[in-house]
């Protein structure tokens, strides 16, 4: 087969067996005669999805995910669909549409169909997509199943539409997921259709869906590896079964309701908040709280299996998150507030205030990543559809929903409420099709690219066109992405320089779609975090121990001794120890393999601060507050009179105190304030040493991108460093490490 149609194959396959299983489940379920026929089919195929994932998860878990197998499943599963005749379409009949609204949303349609089409169909290259989207399926499918990955916090998120991926990367390659993420747009598009022609208002679903299918940023995110159109086309399925079971009054509408409620938090857990609305509606409007426990415990079906596999790998089962109530050694506190802070601040996309994100969010696209596109700036109109029943429900989920946004700014988080607001926007204009044909005709015209370069950011996330030859292929894929994509040469770098099974430690990078190596980024995990201090250690004087606090007192018999830190620091300052030592009469007493070590916070580092190394040291990954602690147990008592606390210059606001463990098992103070002594530096190179550290601990390999802090000290004299660069791009140089 040629490798054009191979993504289409693949992403062809999955759709067809997402909408087998669907359309089996409504048909066993008895509930098919009570759909509309245009609800069916992105109902089924949503409906479906969370089925397969379910399937799939559990294929992984049993490390069975061989591409023949996935390709038998998908097979199966489509034909299971046909001999039972779940292809066909009983469900009821319904008004024809006008013929000028037929045009009218045709013709939209299907001129932006080839646009997306295609751009689905080009290699992808988009950075989520490229990064752990698919580097997690690519993973997955190299070891044939899950696997406890401890090295990148983005393996531990539910995943419930990456998973879906796989037997289409399985087949098509990376733009097969893609295009896969392009047909829950048009699941999407067609459920807003269909849910204006159940209430009535069928001019209003086809500008709803018009306003949303159509919006520049929903148009990017669905032609990339992505999952947010996804997702927004789970949260309304799930609104929509809401308000079937409503109309209806057949319980057996709760059964899709909650699984795909719950399918909703397995794809996105931003999205939780559509459980929310979905239980306070059946527990509203069925007055009993039997609907709402049998709604929640479906939910659970279809969530639960990524919180139970958190639990047992990570210990806590919204990994990577709550890290400040679940402990683990996975994923530090200080990183996930720093994520938090990061992805919420105005400071991080450039935006001045709260006005300024409005434009960039709505028209101009640049510093947020995207636009949902100028016929927004109507949003406030929205509220006039309050005088409905429907509007007010549309805008209490689409509320919910935007609560979550501001968790990150990036204009693509505001996804999963557009199907809410662009029906209510179309709704407040009532029963008047030319003003509801005008608002689909300009947000067309306003988010064609040619168009859009007239009035977004230079750099604004959008399309570009039709890549019909790169799609075709008849541009090669890796020319292609060579060319397009300058982080794609590096993934390649790494494959052709770095051996199998070898680890690279880089402070960034994003296309791991793209490469077998296993490459380190250090914020994405608590290990990886330690790996880029050691790094960074060895040009920064601010990380290396240059300061001891020494404790002196009269000599003294302890079994169990700590270091207690007593004072309140302030974001950053965390508290940092390069090593604690024992002495008595000058001689520092040898460590032993009976002494017990304990901390807290991050008891796991423990061992940091007790292994002769200046490049590294224990810290507590947390802004530094009163109580926190080092203990050393030396398993018998031993004669002391001195302290020293080694430390780097990088803290300021911490105070120390020193205690020890009396007889009757209590702590007591001793040894009175610290002496602060400089500590000489001489007799080692900190930048050897750090790559020593690293090759210890296994990564003979570093990746500095010419951006990165400290790139220049690696590029003037790796020698120095006990590096040898053996590969580079206009972007990054590789490193191996000379033992």
């Amino acid at each position: 087969m040629k490798p054009a149609l191979l993504p289409l194959v693949g992403a062809a396959a999955t759709a067809c067996a997402c909408y087998a299983a669907g359309a089996v489940f409504i048909d066993r379920l008895g509930i098919a005669q009570k759909l509309r026929r245009s609800e069916r089919l992105p109902l089924a195929f949503i409906l479906g999805a969370g089925c397969l994932h379910l399937i799939l998860f559990a294929v992984l878990s049993l490390h069975l995910a061989h591409r023949g197998i996935l390709q038998t499943l998908l097979a199966a599963l489509i034909l299971a669909g046909i001999a039972l005749g779940s292809f066909r379409n009983p469900g009821a009949k319904e008004k024809p549409l006008g013929t000028p609204l037929k045009a009218l949303f045709g013709a939209l349609s299907a001129v932006y169909f080839v646009l997306y089409l295609f751009n689905a169909w080009a290699p992808e290259h988009s950075p989520d997509g490229s990064s752990y989207h698919l580097g997690l399926v690519a993973q997955y499918l190299r070891v044939h199943g899950f696997e406890k990955i401890t090295t990148d916090f983005y393996a531990a998120l539910s995943a419930g539409v990456d998973l879906l991926y796989l037997p289409a990367f399985a087949i098509g390659g990376h733009s097969a997921a893609a295009l896969l993420h392009f047909c829950f747009g048009m699941a999407l598009a067609l459920a807003m259709l269909a849910y204006g022609r159940r209430i009535g208002k069928p001019w209003v679903g086809a500008a709803g869906a018009t306003l949303t299918w159509l919006s520049p940023v929903a148009g990017m995110d669905q032609t990339a590896a992505y999952n947010d159109v996804a997702v927004a086309a789970i949260v309304f399925a799930a609104f929509y079964w809401s308000q079937i079971w409503d109309q209806e009054g057949d319980a057996r509408f709760l059964v899709p309701l909650g699984l795909v409620t719950g399918y909703a938090y397995a794809a996105k857990y931003t999205v939780f908040v559509i459980a929310v609305f979905v239980l306070g509606f059946v527990a509203i409007r069925a007055r009993k709280w039997k609907p709402v426990l049998a709604v929640a415990a479906l939910c659970l079906v279809m969530s639960g299996p990524w919180a139970v596999r958190n639990w047992i790998w990570y210990h806590d089962p919204v990994a990577p998150f709550g890290n400040w109530l679940f402990r683990n050694p996975y994923v530090h506190v200080m990183m996930e507030q720093d994520y938090f802070s990061y992805l919420s601040s105005m400071h991080t996309y450039g935006v001045r205030s709260r006005w300024d994100l409005l434009l960039e969010a709505l028209v101009r696209g640049q510093k947020t990543a995207g636009l949902v596109g100028p016929v927004f700036l109507l949003t406030p109109l929205a509220l006039f559809a309050l005088r409905y029943k429907e509007g007010r429900r549309l805008l209490a989920a689409g509320a919910l929903l935007f609560c979550t946004y501001f968790a990150n700014i990036g204009t693509r988080f505001l996804i999963p409420a557009l199907p809410f607001v662009s029906l209510a926007l179309a709704m407040a204009a009532g029963e008047t099709p030319a003003l509801l044909a005008a608002l689909m005709i300009f947000q067309a015209v306003a988010g064609w690219p040619a168009v859009m370069a007239h009035y977004t950011g230079q750099f604004a996330w959008r399309l570009h066109g039709i890549p019909y030859e790169a799609a075709l292929r008849k541009i090669p894929q890796d020319q292609f992405l060579a060319e397009r994509d300058p982080d794609y040469n590096l993934a390649r770098m790494l494959d052709r320089y770095v051996p199998a099974g070898d680890r690279v430690l880089a402070f960034n990078f994003d296309r791991e779609a793209y490469t077998s190596r296993q490459v380190l980024v250090s914020f994405r995990s608590a290990s990886n975090e330690v790996l880029g201090d050691i790094a960074v250690a060895g040009f920064n004087l601010g990380s290396q121990p240059t300061l001891a606090h020494e404790f002196r007192f009269t000599e003294r018999k302890a079994r169990r001794v700590r270091v207690v830190q007593t004072a309140q620091a302030q974001t950053p300052e965390q508290w940092n120890v390069n090593e604690l030592r024992f002495l008595n009469q000058g001689v520092e007493l040898p460590r032993n393999a009976a002494w017990r070590l304990r901390a807290w916070p991050n008891p796991w580092g423990v061992q940091l601060a007790f292994d002769n190394s200046p490049v590294t040291r224990w810290r507590s990954w947390e802004v530094a507050f009163p109580g926190m602690y080092i203990d050393v147990d030396f398993g018998r008592e031993e004669s002391l009179d001195e302290v020293r606390v080694e430390t780097s210059s990088d803290i300021t606001r911490v105070r120390l105190q020193l205690e020890a463990m009396n007889a009757a098992g209590q702590w007591e103070k001793i040894g009175g304030e610290p002496q602060d002594v400089a500590i000489d530096q001489q007799g080692y190179s900190p930048r050897r040493m750090a790559t020593r550290e690293l090759h210890a601990r296994g990564v003979n390999y570093l990746l500095i991108a010419e951006t990165d802090y400290g790139a220049d000290d690696f590029r003037d004299d790796p020698e120095f460093w006990g590096l040898q660069q053996i590969a580079s791009t206009p972007q990054a140089r590789l490193y191996q490490v000379v033992p």
